[in-house]
């Protein structure tokens, strides 16, 4: 069968140069792909767009610019796959592309006027094979209560609290170098009893609008050290990293809790690794120091998540007393694509040597990242190239079957 005759997949070419737009189409027809011209965007926004469509959109339109195009389908929660190119700025283009992702919507590449019609159309068989297997996959797909719940309320999570639902799961961290595990970050799920598993961001919000954070990090942290004790028990000696809430970085009694808790349990405390993301830190700057130096002088180390996502990432690494940066995943994730977050990654593990900082990357998906890690002098790799979050008997199991 001819790709023309794929009518699920419609192709559309936004771009107000008639000689442009015809241009790509003959590129397309090479393929057996028919397309769509479109010269004004106010046309082009009444046109039967579907999330299975393919839409070339030039950036530079005269009636409706590009990123307004965008917006207006992300609006309408409509979201095809875009190609975005423009002959202005590759910073633009760049942008532009952060701007889509921020509105979920799909930019499978960009690209610079004049461009290569090999690469075109390269790209664009690409892309059209990418849309014909997710429109095949559509039917096939059960329904995953995971990624689409309904709303939960916040006395079913008071009740959850009550009847200990939450579970705690582990995601192994290993050392790029050797590949030695050296630690796993702790995370939670809700296992509902109608609703199936729920991950953090359908609770944590929740708990944080109705000032609950403190009671959900206790009995966190209380599963977490009881997990804890199996994986010590199979003479497993790593660290734990736990996550940290804004909430719980203004209680000026945390420092004093999580000592007493790990004391009754004969734990050490140099063995947790407590991550703050830079957003909590924004608010009652003071209080959160206060906090911060405590736990550091009670032996915990601190790690600051999520760097580089923050309105004053080096203020916040300079004024507190972490032991760990931890990079996002935003970056990690296009380490192998992006020139510019290859640019970022390498700076903040820069910035971490000169500040005697360990350095743990997240996000790690392909051994070519980690590869780049390696060369970058990362310290910490933790992904889904090295391991899904497991069960606390799984991760037993996976670390001895490695």
């Amino acid at each position: 069968m001819p790709l023309s005759e794929c009518s699920q997949c419609k192709i559309f070419i936004v771009d107000d140069d008639d000689q442009q737009a015809n241009l790509m189409q003959a590129m397309a027809k090479t393929i057996e792909l028919e397309t769509n011209i479109f010269t004004s965007s106010i046309e082009f926004l009444s046109a039967p767009v579907t999330a299975n469509d393919i839409v070339i959109l030039d950036l530079q339109m005269p009636d409706k610019d590009g990123i307004e195009i965008m917006r207006e389908l992300a609006t309408q929660n409509i979201k095809p796959y875009f190609i975005l190119v423009s002959g202005f700025d590759e910073r633009v283009l760049h942008s532009a592309k952060q701007l889509a992702e921020t509105k979920q919507l799909n930019v499978v590449s960009t690209l610079s006027k004049p461009f290569k019609a090999k690469e075109f159309i390269a790209l664009l068989k690409q892309t059209h094979a990418e849309c014909i297997e997710s429109f095949s996959q559509q039917d096939n797909t059960p329904p995953d209560i995971e990624s689409n719940p309904e709303n939960a309320t916040i006395e079913e999570l008071k009740l959850a609290l009550r009847k200990h639902q939450l579970e705690v799961y582990f995601q192994p961290q290993i050392c790029i170098n050797s590949s030695d595990l050296k630690g796993a970050e702790v995370l939670v799920r809700w296992q509902h009893p109608t609703r199936g598993l729920l991950l953090p961001e359908y609770f944590i919000p929740l708990a944080e609008k109705h000032q609950l954070m403190n009671l959900l990090t206790e009995e966190i942290l209380m599963l977490a050290i009881k997990e804890y004790k199996k994986v010590l028990a199979n003479n497993l000696d790593i660290k734990i990293s736990i996550n940290l809430s804004a909430q719980n970085i203004s209680d000026l009694s945390m420092p004093e809790k999580l000592e007493a808790l790990i004391k009754s349990n004969n734990i050490d405390p140099g063995s947790i690794v407590l991550e703050i993301t830079e957003s909590a830190l924004m608010d009652k700057v003071s209080d959160s120091l206060d906090i911060l130096n405590r736990l550091r002088m009670k032996g915990f180390a601190l790690s600051i998540d999520d760097f580089g996502t923050g309105y004053s990432s080096l203020v916040k690494l300079y004024q507190a007393p972490f032991t760990e940066l931890k990079i996002d995943r935003h970056f990690i994730s296009r380490l192998a694509t992006d020139p510019d977050a290859s640019a970022i990654v390498r700076i903040c593990i820069l910035l971490a040597k000169e500040l005697n900082l360990k350095t743990a990357a997240e996000g790690v998906d392909s051994q070519e990242i980690m590869d780049k890690l390696r060369t970058m002098g990362c310290h910490i790799a933790q992904g889904e190239f090295i391991a899904q979050p497991m069960l606390t008997d799984d991760f037993i199991s996976w670390v001895n079957n490695r």
